[in-house]
């Protein structure tokens, strides 16, 4: 019961103080407004019973209305709560008037000033105004009506219903008295500590406001200063005046620029400016100016000015002093022939070197006081971002190699060090860096790694060529030595017939390593001893290399089929493209097995990459895939009985590579097979 008599007796808070206020004073009225009328009422139902009806009425009429008013307040309809309020009473005392004692009773004299005084607490000047009239006007209708016979009054009154209706009345006069007594001490209260703040800010800050009057004739007259005045100027108010004021205190080299400040106040335009002024010892002081236009409507002019005085002049020194370190530290890093540059812990380029501002396009100026993502493409500056913060939050240098792009879209490598920039107290106040261009290094670097890649592969070629030759040259010496031996036997038994068989035994193996010396010799020559390359047509490779088979075509009866040769270049030796294809045709030939209908296709195409290439395609025998990068070794047969000695696709892997090409195999056992190759430059 306790918490609910407290939250109904306890005025509502909103978030607005205006609005807190409002509906503090309408609580405090409409209860006021519930307990006063009890008195009237009980006085009424005692000793005046035939006005009991009257009474009542009123009465209730009253309280439901100043109910239903409590309840809009605590839903936060204050503005509309405090306006039925008005209207419900207003209209309560007119009526009391119109059916009592017209205007000579209470209800007139008394309870319409009661009325108006509300008014002006709850509502706006304007309601108050409008209520004002209304009552006056009501009090001379009555009097009309009742001059004329239309209104009598009901009954004559007494002194005792008078000071009953002053119960009601007085305690809400003392009610209100109240109310405007607290809104004034309120008021006071915050105006004193609004003065109170302000002369302790005064006493902190060099900052001070200022208001001046302008005439007709343009002239500026300073009427009123605040704030720390005097510790700034160093002048009384009295004194400043006497000794010219603005104007007389003006630096000489900005009275143009303060006259220019002014035209633009004139224009009802407000200014924030900065200008040297003299203080009373002589110093020269900073002060950031903000002024604001006071405009006379009617005359169409500026009429005052009213601002604030702030003083820039520790700001200025700092900012002076920044510049000539900025500046040393500008020629510092420009003696440095690699990019330099300082920034600020948010990443903002302090100061940067001359090699800085030629990479990324700009002049030093406009590259100071930005940061990376307004200077550079949004992937480079999230990692130049990123590494910042690594070397702050580490505190130490940074070493990286990074591949870089510049305005005009050269790629180009950097070694890049960065490390963090401390102060007297160890924290890190930002990062220094310095990038040089290692493009030509890593160009080296790549070389060299191609050429230790390069070597490695030879090196595991010769080793397998070694190996190969021995192996392959030592079957035909072996053979030779043991059939000399089968010779000699045979001398001796007269065995002429064993004799001629033996010799032929040799004379193959000597035609064998013949061959196999004669193919070396060819191998050992691909890449050194080649014909300078030329613009030659691929369509004149295709058809020499096929006169070069034409017997093999002819005797396997093999249908040949181009596709897409004519009009196409390749800048190539003549001699060792026409002996790959050559050799493509002839192994395709070579391994058609049992196909009755022996079919090759000689052709180009685009692939991908829009990469020219060339291919000789058969319907033969195909390769199984675990033998498509076998096919290309030295001397490797998958068919010992076959013809040649399997270094053929070996010099076509060789003469595409020396090409700077690539060669392949793609194939199925019993599909054919189609060897692709590329060429560097084609067209």
């Amino acid at each position: 019961m306790y918490a609910f008599l407290k939250k109904i007796f306890t005025p509502p808070i909103f978030d607005e103080d205006a609005k807190t206020h409002q509906a503090y004073l309408l609580h405090i009225i409409l209860w006021g407004l519930i307990f006063v009328p009890v008195p009237y009422v009980l006085y009424t139902l005692i000793m005046n019973p035939e006005d009991s009806a009257r009474a009542l009425l009123q009465g209730g009429s009253g309280e439901v209305v100043n109910i239903f008013l409590l309840y809009l307040l605590y839903r936060g309809h204050v503005r509309t709560a405090s306006i039925i309020q008005v209207g419900a009473f207003w209209l309560f005392f007119t009526v009391t008037a119109a059916t009592g004692f017209g205007v000579h009773g209470e209800g007139y004299l008394l309870g319409y000033p009661l009325v108006i005084v509300i008014a002006g607490l709850l509502t706006s000047q304007r309601v108050t105004f409008w209520v004002t009239v209304l009552s006056l006007v009501s009090g001379a209708l009555m009097a009309y009506a009742e001059n004329i016979g239309l209104l009598i009054p009901a009954h004559a009154g007494s002194a005792t219903t008078t000071w009953v209706l002053s119960l009601a009345i007085f305690p809400m006069g003392m009610i209100l008295q109240y109310l405007s007594a607290r809104t004034v001490n309120k008021l006071l209260q915050r105006a004193s500590a609004s003065e109170e703040r302000y002369r302790l800010i005064s006493k902190v800050t060099t900052d001070y406001t200022f208001a001046s009057e302008v005439n007709q004739k343009g002239e500026v007259k300073l009427t009123w200063v605040g704030g720390a005045f005097e510790t700034l100027t160093g002048y009384t108010f009295e004194e400043y005046l006497a000794a010219g004021a603005w104007l007389g205190h003006i630096h000489p080299d900005d009275k143009e620029k303060d006259a220019r400040d002014m035209e633009t106040l004139h224009r009802n335009q407000d200014v924030k400016s900065e200008i040297r002024t003299f203080a009373k010892n002589g110093e020269i002081r900073w002060e950031r100016i903000f002024a604001h236009p006071v405009w006379d409507e009617d005359e169409n002019r500026l009429k005052g000015i009213v601002g604030a005085v702030q003083d820039v002049t520790n700001a200025k020194l700092a900012e002076k002093k920044l510049k000539e370190t900025l500046f040393q530290q500008s020629a510092l890093l420009n003696g440095i022939p690699d990019v330099a540059w300082l920034k600020d812990k948010d990443s903002r380029y302090i100061a940067v070197n001359e090699q800085f501002a030629k990479i990324c396009g700009s002049k030093i100026e406009d590259v100071i006081g930005r940061n990376d993502f307004e200077i550079w493409q949004k992937d480079f500056a999230e990692h130049y971002r990123a590494t910042d913060l690594v070397v702050m939050q580490a505190g130490q240098r940074l070493h990286l190699e990074e591949l870089q792009v510049d305005k005009a879209g050269r790629e180009y490598w950097v070694e890049i060090v960065k490390s963090p920039i401390m102060n007297a107290d160890g924290e890190v106040i930002g990062t220094t860096g310095i990038a040089r261009e290692i493009t030509e290094r890593k160009k080296a670097e790549a070389e060299r790694e191609n050429l230790i890649t390069e070597l490695e592969t030879k090196n595991a070629e010769l080793e397998q060529f070694t190996y190969t030759v021995s192996h392959d040259l030592k079957s035909p010496l072996v053979t030779i030595v043991g059939f000399l031996a089968y010779i000699e036997q045979d001398a001796r038994k007269g065995d002429f017939a064993r004799l001629k068989q033996d010799v032929s035994r040799i004379e193959q193996a000597v035609n064998k390593m013949q061959r196999l010396l004669k193919d070396l010799l060819e191998l050992s020559r691909i890449g050194r001893l080649m014909s300078p390359p030329s613009q030659i047509p691929f369509a004149d490779v295709v058809n020499e290399a096929l006169e070069l088979v034409r017997g093999q075509v002819e005797l396997g009866s093999a249908v040949i089929e181009t596709r897409d040769i004519q009009g196409i270049y390749v800048n190539a030796d003549r001699t060792r493209l026409v002996e790959v294809v050559q050799n493509l045709v002839d192994n395709a030939l070579k391994f058609m097995g049992r196909q009755s209908k022996p079919l090759v296709k000689i052709g180009s195409m685009m692939n991908a990459k829009d990469e020219r290439v060339f291919f000789v395609q058969d319907n033969g025998m195909g390769i199984a895939p675990e033998y498509h990068e076998r096919i290309f070794g030295l001397f490797n047969k998958l068919n010992a009985n076959t013809e040649g000695t399997g270094i053929g696709l070996t010099l076509v892997k060789r003469i595409i590579e020396v090409h700077g090409g690539r060669v392949w195999v793609e194939s199925q056992p019993a599909q054919g097979a189609t060897f692709y190759f590329t060429l560097q430059n084609t067209a």
